[in-house]
């Protein structure tokens, strides 16, 4: 099962404090200005508020069909945060190539960071958003008894969503979008949605070309 992506954190360095005595104050000064750009460097890390209203109509319109929703049968949803990303398979053939390929362009290009979602779906199900950090940490302590606990935090959850940033072409009426689902050591998916908006709708689009999923 594909570990869960999360945003790398700042390199921790040490530092060698300077002795305050004549002359050394330009040190003292240098040290102070360094600690903080590697301040000012972390929180340039920390990802940025996705605010694409169009790209929760997208989410809104997936997740009733996600496999915690339709199979597992979950009550209240968790959704990973931070936005992940899975490389890019989708190939149209070129009879749709011209409908998809700009929304597939959008797509590389907006996963090049990492987002942070908000609280903007529209779902009839109650869900938390849940910090990457928190879940890696869940499992890394707990190791294979990581996802008793999960399961006690989050009873009837079906496990944990996670969700790319939006693709979408010019005119926003062609959407791809990755979403994956983790449900157990050897228990979850994930794969690429094409969707098209019509009549005010977002709806999956059927078409021809090579594409591609993961399971375990």
């Amino acid at each position: 099962m594909i570990n869960p992506r999360t945003s790398p954190s700042p390199t921790q360095r040490s530092h060698k404090w300077a002795e305050y005595r004549p002359g050394g104050l330009s040190r003292l000064r240098l040290l102070v200005l360094s600690l903080g750009a590697g301040l000012l460097l972390a929180q340039s890390e920390t990802p940025l508020p996705y605010a694409v209203p169009e790209a929760y109509e997208v989410y809104s319109a997936i997740l009733p069909d996600e496999w915690a929703v339709s199979i597992a049968g979950a009550k209240r949803l968790v959704i990973r945060e931070e936005t992940t990303t899975y490389k890019m398979c989708l190939e149209p053939e070129a009879g749709f190539a011209r409908v998809v390929a700009p929304a597939i362009a959008s797509y590389t290009e907006v996963n090049r960071k990492t987002w942070s979602l908000q609280r903007n779906f529209h779902i009839d199900l109650p869900y938390i958003l849940a910090a990457a950090a928190d879940l890696t940490n869940l499992f890394n302590t707990r190791g294979l008894d990581g996802w008793k606990e999960f399961y006690k935090n989050h009873p009837d959850s079906g496990g944990w969503i996670a969700l790319s940033a939006v693709g979408f072409n010019d005119d926003k009426t062609v959407a791809v979008v990755y979403h994956a689902h983790h449900c157990g050591n050897l228990c979850g998916g994930g794969g690429f949605t094409v969707l098209q908006k019509k009549d005010g709708k977002w709806r999956p689009f059927e078409f021809k070309g090579a594409a591609c999923a993961w399971a375990s």
